[in-house]
């Protein structure tokens, strides 16, 4: 069957009408959609009639790509009468499907009109009731006014159709369809009901009938109602006119088929077919006429050559079928015919009825009778003649007859075949002659022609072939008969061996006459004529042989003898061959295998056994396959190795570059010049080493889960890690801060490490309240994997100990004071104290000292009884709960007009400082007379300067902490003296680890890290930055305790580039010393020419895998050609990649004795190394006309210094240098020209103290910020000086407005604005810091500090740590610093902002982000300060002054400790997110400008600018997670992160802020105050003379000549 029949298929519908319910007026569309083979057809019907189309409806199809139909009918502005019941009926050939749906119309009901029904009687009748209407309305049926049903026979449905069971004609008449609505609409239609009879047959046949009878036919219908009509049809089709054939129509009833004369075509199936309104019926009979036999194939003679196949056709019929017969007459007359015997192999009957007989003989000839019968009429009969004809045929076989000189020699010939006859003898292709020598005798002897050839006195010229001939008129046929004269031979000649190869060759000779000749042939060494020596007989007449069963690669001697019944020979000359060469049939022997690491394996084998080698063995082929992946086999190819000292040749390779924990099927085969050997087997299965894991856990998450407790959770590494196993999991936990905690076996060096098999563990005994590094890395008996992105989570809080130094001081007759300090160590953040005092040992009085956060540590009890006995006590709470009591002291009060001074504020406590931050150290002092405070540091008194103020009441606010000090508050009066001490630890980023490599493989690397300190802070990871060769930069995670670092997979031979870098909570130290180590291995060899290089008169053939390695394998060679001639002709390339599965290399087609240059090239990972040989062919006869392999220096003078020039290596670097050369003169050109308007530059200032990292930032910021408008301009505000402002903060809501903004130039030129103003916002706390502070006596200092910072701060590092980028790239770009720039004296804050004003992607477009939720309340009041900006470029930044806890914001009138943090960008990025992530709190975006103008820029770091790439991980902390570090974004040099206003409001907030600064400050500020305001009132006043000078034109011009990133103002005053 065809695929396309296969493919026909009934429709299928795909989609299907659904039921609507639609108020009038509205569209309506109804889908219907089918597939089939061939395409269906659609059709629609509504109410079971076809829809047709009208004004309303319309009916479309289309078909689809796919092949299926498409119908819809779209309904316009629908009616209750175009409600009803809608059917989609898809149909083709092979069938059809259809489905129904109901559309629904709001409205009356209606019926539609009914047409009449027509039915058979006994059957079912359906009336179907095309009602319609809206909500459905109820169906009634009556007949002739009559309710129905009315008997059993009757049913009304559920769908309103009346069933009529067994129907007749009782049941006809007039039925009604009444509908009833819901509201007492009717409506009715009618239909008549036909109930027919349908006609019946009386049954007729008709028996079997002969040829010429007549006959007849007759069909009667014995009833049915009238009208019928009857027809008649032979075999399914309508009667065709026949003369021999009537019809008669006897009656209504009844019609008669009458046959006249009956014949063999009358024969068939006869139908009587009678029809009414009711239904069809029929009756069927045969008529079988019976027929005499005929012929069909009328048997006739034939004429036939012996041995061919005849066929004598016989074929009859008729009715019965005849049966056919074969006769033969057994003599030469068509008489006395026998049966004749088929026996399927001499004499075959076919499936007609003819005869067949293959191969046949004379014996077969003769007279043949086919015969036809059936059991009708007279039987047929025919006789033949078959002839066969014999064609001419020598009997006799020819042979060899032989005879001596001088003798009679007579050879007989006898033929067969019909007359006539003829019979002769040839020689020479010419009829023999009788002669007197040669005579020629013919007879017939039993029917067979004989002719004898007599040959008298013979010669050796009679010797030869004589051949007898017989023809007839069927065929010619010849016998030869060779003639041959014995007499004593002479030795072959003309010997020679041509054709030879591995195990034959071809021997051919000349013979002078006739004899058996004899090849011995032995191996040429070793063996001997008589007792090795090898016979071969050939037959007379013989002149060539071949020689099998030689063995390869073997010289022999071969030579000839010849013999006959005289005699033997002598030997002919001996003849020397050597057969070639054949590709081994052994394989190599003893081939072990050993792995020797995690990515090598040696491989050893023995020679196979010589006598398989079949060749001097070239080399070695070791194929690898790691198991079970088919196909992907490497083939290596080494050179043979042949032993010093004669001994049996072993051979050995180290295979490199393995894939680590893998299975590897080995097998070594052996190659000569024929080809390759056979694979050694049993294959050899050997596993490589597994390797370290590769990734880390993924997915790390930890929660603090109790007092102390953390637990951590993870996911195993993802799937394409797994190629290693992983035994367990170490979970590193380093605390953020350094901690007093008792030392246990998993505590080393600051770090938890604790190993687990399962994927999370719980950590117990840490220290409580302590913000956690956790990192998990996996490992195995190999080593760890690199560590994963460390997450970072909160141990609970604790009961606090004891406070300590409890102290009762008796202050008055009914006062006591009581002092202490905090427990050590902190368990927690203090939520209160609680001070108990009891009188006279009775009830215990609690008092709440401390409450909302305060750190309060003393309460001045009074109101107390005279005279009485006071016992105290003090404990702390935390959300844990209250800790434990402290010594209980007693007290006697009693009249004190004075005591000694007693001093409070939280001394003994150790504060920890970033660097460049501040803090605020407590002290009070209570004594009467009033004491007075003063501070001591290092034995030197501390006064207000601008690193430290002198607060009222006594504390001491320190301005830019830079190292670690003790700082005592002593308070003395008249009776005495108190003090305590403040330890400030200045915290800073790590100092520069220390790499150094221990030990190098070929893949691997072994580091040792030593740590120069931690800078306050415990280390909490290390960052390894590697790359290779001209590549990119890669990071790896390293623990904080890890020491030793093995880095594998590494690639053989080349030089790493190796740096490390340590991170702390404040961020990343300055990179170490760069090393640059290779991994052992160098470049290929240099190889012996004649080791590679073999030469002929044609071919040059190359064995590159004889070339030597050095450690690392060789990967692929190139192989370049010249031709020497007058010319200078370039290298042509012949092979570009060859590999190491490659065997021997044939260059071929060059001119003999000729002169070539050959230049190879062996590449691998170490190198390429490059050897250049002048070749000469030899010429045709082998002779070489100068040496044939001959090296040839490249710097050597013979060699043609302009073709050098032509090498594309050396063109390819002359190209890019002088490329890099016009990049370089370019990028000066755009410098100087960029120079010459880049910004403003103060009176006497160098133009190289302009800032120039401007436009880079601004470059960089525009591809890290694209589309997240992180900076915009304010469309709201007037910019100060017509210069665009940037906005960064929402404005409706900014507690830190600029105020005032102001702009000014007092430039030399048109072009350049030589001085600039601007404002920006400042905190309470700014005002306290430096109120007095100017420009000119600051600039020193200014300068002096900034290359402190230069050295200490990690902003360089740490920039370097989120971007990604090498270290040199980022000293660039200042970040922000409580002590960068004109900002170092003052305490700074930064500026919030909102979540919706965050930088689009989640990353916060690069800047920091850092929670000091509790450090910027909007309720706090907004205090006034002033300071300049001096030095042009300074970073300008501002930041919250608060500790580094959790403590709640107070004003400095409230005494509290507060500590600076350190500046946002200098926090780990690690550190950060976490904070952002678990304390959900609002972050702040540190406001950046381009640093430096006036500052020594940071000495780059030895590192070629390369990319970056960090390696992946699929911890939690991937770039996907919320964890990820932010990418830094630099802000535009000499921007101000805030928005800029009108002259109008800055002057209104500069009057506001005068007036809030004199109500904070009182009249005791009142100097500072005004000396603020004349300075201020001075640039404001020399700006608007400057406004007023300038005009538009000018403006227009400066606006447009400077760059974008110039045009803010450049200096700042902080408000």
């Amino acid at each position: 069957m065809s695929s396309s029949l296969r493919n026909k298929s009934a429709p299928q519908l795909r989609y299907t009408p659904i039921e609507q319910t639609v108020s009038p007026g509205a569209p309506v569309s109804l889908k219907c959609s089918a597939a089939g083979s061939p395409t269906p057809t659609i059709t629609w019907t509504r109410d079971h009639r076809p829809l047709l189309p009208s004004h309303k409806t319309s009916v479309d199809s289309f078909q689809t790509a796919l092949g299926e139909v498409v119908s819809h009918v779209n309904l316009s502005d629908v009616t209750v009468r175009e409600g009803g019941v809608y059917t989609c009926t898809a149909h083709n050939a092979h069938g059809s499907q259809s489905q129904s749906a109901p559309l629904n119309v709001y409205g009356p009901p209606f019926v539609r009109a009914m047409a009449n029904v027509t039915s058979v009687a006994g059957e079912d009748v359906y009336l179907w009731c095309p009602a319609g209407g809206y909500p459905a309305p109820f169906i009634t049926w009556r007949r002739d006014g009559r309710p129905l049903p009315s008997s059993l026979r009757q049913e009304v449905l559920a769908n309103g159709s009346l069933v009529v069971k067994n129907a007749g004609h009782e049941d006809t008449g007039r039925y009604s369809c009444v509908v009833t609505g819901r509201h007492g609409q009717t409506a009715a239609s009618h239909t008549f009901l036909h109930v027919l009879k349908p006609p019946k047959i009386e049954p007729f046949f008709r028996r079997e009938l002969q040829e010429g009878e007549r006959t007849q036919l007759t069909c009667f219908i014995n009833s049915g109602d009238a009208p019928i009509t009857i027809n008649w049809l032979k075999d399914g089709q309508h009667l065709r006119h026949d003369p021999n054939i009537d019809i008669k129509q006897l009656s209504e009833y009844s019609s008669t088929l009458l046959f006249k004369k009956l014949g063999e075509h009358h024969s068939g199936s006869y139908t009587c077919e009678a029809t009414n309104a009711a239904a069809t019926v029929n009756h069927t009979t045969s008529v079988m006429v019976k027929v005499s036999p005929k012929w069909v194939m009328e048997p006739s003679g034939k004429a036939v050559v012996v041995g061919s196949t005849v066929v004598m056709d016989c074929s009859a019929r008729g009715h019965p079928k005849p049966i056919l017969s074969w006769m033969k007459a057994p003599g030469e007359t068509a008489k006395n015919f026998q049966r004749l015997v088929v026996d399927g192999v001499n004499v075959n009957l076919a499936a007609n009825g003819s005869l067949v007989l293959p191969d046949v003989k004379p014996s077969q000839a003769g007279w043949y009778l086919c015969s036809a019968s059936n059991s009708v009429g007279k039987s047929i009969s025919k006789a033949v003649q078959l002839k066969v004809h014999a064609p001419a045929r020598v009997v006799t076989e020819g042979e060899r007859v032989t005879g001596h000189t001088g003798q009679t020699v007579r050879v007989t010939c006898e033929a067969s075949g019909d007359v006539p006859l003829d019979l002769s003898w040839i020689r020479l292709h010419s009829p023999i002659t009788p002669s007197h020598r040669i005579s020629v005798r013919e007879g017939n002897i039993g029917g067979r022609m004989r002719a004898v050839l007599e040959v008298r006195a013979i010669t050796p010229a009679d010797a030869g072939p004589y051949t007898c001939r017989a023809t007839n008129q069927h065929g010619t046929h010849t016998q030869v008969f060779t003639l041959a004269i014995i007499e004593p031979p002479s030795a072959p000649s003309s010997v020679e061996v041509s054709h030879v190869e591995s195990r034959s060759a071809r021997v051919t000779w000349t013979l002078q006459q006739p004899s058996v000749v004899t090849i011995q042939y032995k191996v040429a060494e070793g063996e001997s004529w008589s007792v090795h020596g090898r016979n071969v007989s050939v037959g007379q007449w013989a002149t060539s042989h071949v020689l099998t069963g030689l063995i390869p690669h073997h010289t022999y001697l071969v030579r000839l003898m010849a013999h006959n019944d005289l005699g033997v020979s002598q030997p002919s000359p001996v003849t020397l061959f050597t057969t070639t060469e054949e590709a081994p049939s052994g394989a190599p022997r003893d081939v072990r295998v050993a792995a020797v690491g995690t990515y090598s394996m040696i491989v050893t084998w023995r020679a196979p056994d010589p006598l398989l080698t079949h060749g001097a063995l070239r080399g070695y082929t070791i194929a690898l396959r790691p198991q079970n992946l088919q196909g992907h086999i490497t083939y290596i190819t080494r050179p043979i190795t042949e032993p010093q000292d004669g001994s049996e040749s072993m051979g050995q390779y180290e295979v490199r570059n393995l894939i680590p924990g893998s299975l590897y099927e080995v097998a070594v085969r052996a190659f000569n010049r024929a080809g390759q050997g056979p694979l050694s087997s049993p294959r050899i299965v050997e596993s490589t080493g597994h390797d370290a894991p590769a990734c880390p856990a993924s997915g790390v998450s930890c929660r603090g889960k109790g007092r102390g407790s953390v637990r951590v959770w993870w996911s195993p590494p993802p799937l394409h890690c797994v190629n290693a196993p992983v035994s367990g999991y170490t979970v590193v936990v380093t605390p953020t801060s350094h901690t007093h905690h008792d030392t246990t076996s998993t505590y080393t060096n600051n770090v938890w490490q604790v190993n687990t098999t399962n994927l999370e563990k719980n950590l117990n005994s840490l220290p409580s309240a302590t913000n956690m590094s956790v990192s998990v890395r996996a490992y195995n008996d190999v080593g760890p994997s690199a560590s994963t992105m460390p997450v970072f989570c909160q141990t609970e809080d604790d009961v606090p100990g004891p406070p300590r130094h409890l102290r009762a001081v008796v202050t008055g007759k009914n006062s006591l004071l009581v002092t202490w300090l905090p427990p050590d160590p902190l368990t927690g953040s203090i939520i209160h104290y609680t001070l108990y005092s009891a009188k006279d040992n009775k009830v215990a009085v609690a008092d709440v000292v401390g409450t909302a956060g305060s750190e309060t540590t003393w309460r001045e009890l009074k109101g107390l009884t005279p005279s009485s006995r006071i016992q105290v006590w003090v404990t702390a709470t935390t959300v844990a709960g209250e800790g434990s009591q402290s010594p209980r002291l007693t007290a006697q009060l009693a009249p004190t007009p004075s005591y000694s001074p007693v001093a409070v504020g939280g001394g003994g406590r150790v504060w920890r400082v970033g660097v460049g931050s501040g803090v605020t150290l407590g002290c009070r002092g209570f004594g009467s007379p009033p004491p007075s405070v003063s501070w001591i540091s290092n034995g030197v008194g501390i006064s207000s300067g601008h690193r430290t103020q002198i607060l009222p009441g006594g504390d001491l606010h320190l301005t830019g902490v830079s190292e670690t000090a003790n700082y005592t508050c002593r308070v003395t009066n008249s009776v005495g003296s108190d003090s305590f001490m403040h330890v400030v630890v200045a915290v800073s980023s790590p100092p520069a680890p220390a790499i150094t490599l221990a030990l190098a493989t070929h893949h691997t690397l072994n580091l040792t890290i030593t740590p120069y300190g931690d800078g306050g802070a415990p280390i909490l990871g290390y960052t390894l930055h590697h790359r290779g060769r001209a590549g990119e930069w890669v990071e790896t995670n390293v623990d904080p305790a890890v020491r030793s670092l093995v880095m594998r997979g590494l690639v053989c031979g080349v030089p790493h580039h190796l740096y490390l870098t340590a991170w702390n909570i404040q961020g990343t130290s300055p990179p170490s010393h760069v090393i640059i180590t290779n991994t052992l291995g160098s470049p290929p060899g240099h190889p012996q020419p004649t080791e590679i290089v073999e030469v002929n008169a044609t071919c040059i053939t190359l064995s590159l895998y004889a070339w030597p390695e050095l450690g690392c394998p060789i990967t692929h060679w190139k192989v370049e050609l010249r031709h020497k001639g007058p010319e200078k002709i370039s290298w042509s390339p012949l092979y570009d990649h060859v590999t190491r599965d490659t065997g021997d290399l044939a260059v071929c087609d060059l001119p003999s004795a000729s002169w070539h240059l050959l230049r190879i090239t062996a590449s691998s990972t170490a190198g390429d190394t490059t050897v250049m040989y002048r070749v000469t062919t030899t010429n045709i006869n082998g002779g070489s006309i100068a040496e044939s392999v001959k090296e040839v220096l490249v710097g050597k003078p013979g060699l043609h210094v302009g073709a050098r020039w032509l090498d594309a290596h050396v063109v390819a670097g002359v190209v890019s240098a002088i490329l890099l050369v016009a990049a370089l003169i370019i990028c000066v050109c755009v410098a100087v020209r960029r120079r010459r308007y880049e910004g403003y530059s103060r009176p006497g200032e160098s133009i190289d103290h302009k800032g120039e990292s401007g436009q880079d930032d601004n470059a960089r910021n525009r591809e890290l910020t694209y589309g997240g408008h992180l900076y915009s301009p304010t469309p709201t505000k007037k910019p100060c000086a017509a210069h665009a402002s940037i906005n960064t903060q929402n404005e409706a809501s900014d507690p830190y407005e600029l105020c005032p903004y102001a702009t000014f130039s007092m430039g030399s030129s048109e072009d350049t604005l030589e001085y600039g103003l601007s404002l920006y916002s400042m905190t309470p706390r700014d005002c306290f810091d430096h109120p007095n502070a100017t420009c000119s006596d600051r600039r020193s200092q200014q300068q002096q500090q900034q290359q402190q910072q230069q050295q200490q701060s990690p902003t360089y590092s740490h920039a370097t740590r989120q971007r990604g980028q090498s270290h040199h790239k980022e000293a660039e770009i200042a970040y922000i610093s409580s002590r960068t720039g004109s900002t170092e004296e003052n305490g700074s804050r930064t500026k919030s902002m909102s979540g919706s004003e965050a930088p689009e992607g989640g990353t916060g477009g690069g800047l920091e982000q850092q929670d000091w939720a509790e450090d910027h309340p909007r309720d706090t009041p907004t205090h006034s300060s002033l300071s300049y900006n001096c030095p042009r470029g300074r970073v300008t930044s501002r930041h919250d002054s608060s500790t580094d806890s959790n403590e709640a914001p107070s004003h400095v009138q409230q005494r509290q400790h507060f500590q600076q943090p350190k500046v946002t960008p200098q926090k780990h990025h690690h550190y950060l997110q976490q904070l952002q992530s678990s304390q959900q709190q609002t972050a702040t975006v540190a406001a950046v400008t381009a640093a430096p103008t006036g500052s020594r820029r940071m000495v780059p770091h030895p590192l070629p600018s390369v990319r970056h790439v960090r390696a992946p991980s699929d911890s939690s902390s991937s770039d996907n997670s919320p964890l990820t570090p932010p990418r830094p974004l630099h802000p535009p040099s000499r921007f101000s992160d805030s928005r800029e206003l009108s002259e109008a409001e800055c002057d209104r907030e500069l009057r506001q802020g005068r007036e809030t600064r004199d109500q904070e400050l009182g009249d005791g500020k009142a100097n500072n105050r005004d000396l603020l305001g004349i300075e201020l009132s001075l640039l404001l006043q020399q700006h608007e003379q400057q406004q007023q000078q300038g005009s538009s034109t000018q403006q227009k011009l400066q606006y447009h000549k400077l760059p974008r990133t110039s045009q803010n103002c450049p200096f700042s005053i902080n408000v």
